[in-house]
């Protein structure tokens, strides 16, 4: 009797699994594209970079007046981490220009890049980037937040306000539906090739607080985009994993997180022929030099 009952619970497990199989090959099915962000969530497409601690020569300190007014250098906001806990200043003005005689505005440090981007979805996919919000004022902010506080973020928390953030969408595709095409998914695995990253990544909540946002892309220049991508982390984990005053070599450039010194100074190296500043909303600067 006892062998007759446990056959029937075998017999039962079997036909529960094969429903269950067959309602997941449906729902895949009908929904493929929840593999590839399953695909993006462990990493299919991600090769690890490691940033290796090095100690440069011909290091020499300049005031910021002096690097603002050297024609090697660019200071631009391309890395300034905004959230709830490091909200943009009261004194904050963002570096915005009209793009492309669109009437949209974005960060000047975006233009070129999203330029590209826009280029390589159209010659990829065949299909025609849109952008449905780039930067937004205070006022704009307070009215997303009023109107939807589920997904906009309080107004001084919001990366729109810098211009630096971008939400995409290609036609009859935008918000979530973006990851359904092979536009949306050509820019979640590609955009850090153009100096973008997807802010909010779909294993990033814990880190970053917001959900999944496949169609919110964030300039932050290269190589850190790339890096982000291919270790796996958000703008908030990378930002604080650089070491204060320590230079990084990773694909042909340093990096280094830095404090203005007592005497408004930063450490750089001298006969650089590239070299981009951008402060990090956190009390320090991060300059990236091409090596």
């Amino acid at each position: 009797m006892k062998f007759k009952l446990m056959n029937k619970k075998v017999k039962w497990m079997i036909v529960f699994c094969i429903i269950a199989l067959a309602v997941t090959g449906v729902f895949i099915y009908k929904n493929p594209h929840y593999v590839y962000v399953f695909r993006e969530y462990i990493g299919v497409n991600s090769n690890e970079i490691t940033l290796t601690p090095t100690q440069p020569t011909n290091i020499t300190q300049f005031t910021l007046d002096e690097l603002k007014t050297n024609d090697k250098v660019t200071f631009d906001q391309s890395l300034m981490l905004i959230n709830t806990d490091y909200p943009l200043p009261d004194n904050y003005s963002p570096e915005i220009s009209e793009y492309k005689d669109s009437g949209l505005q974005m960060n000047t440090a975006v233009h070129s890049a999203y330029e590209e981007l826009v280029k390589a979805v159209e010659e990829k996919t065949k299909n025609r980037l849109f952008i449905s919000s780039a930067y937004r004022t205070q006022q704009e902010q307070e009215n997303e937040f009023e109107a939807d506080t589920s997904t906009a973020t309080r107004p001084g928390t919001s990366e729109h306000q810098s211009g630096l953030a971008l939400d995409v969408y290609v036609r009859y595709y935008a918000g979530f539906g973006f990851i359904k095409t092979e536009a949306g998914q050509f820019v979640n695995s590609n955009c850090w090739e153009y100096g973008f990253i997807i802010r909010y990544p779909s294993f990033g909540k814990n880190k970053t607080g917001i959900k999944y946002e496949p169609w919110h892309i964030r300039y932050i220049g290269m190589p850190h985009a790339k890096i982000i991508y291919n270790n796996r982390i958000t703008l908030e984990e990378y930002i604080f994993s650089l070491e204060d005053g320590v230079w990084y070599e990773v694909d042909g450039y340093l990096i280094s997180r830095q404090k203005l010194s007592s005497n408004n100074t930063l450490n750089i190296i001298e006969n650089s022929s590239s070299i981009v500043i951008s402060p990090d909303n956190t009390g320090s600067y991060i300059v990236t030099l091409k090596i």
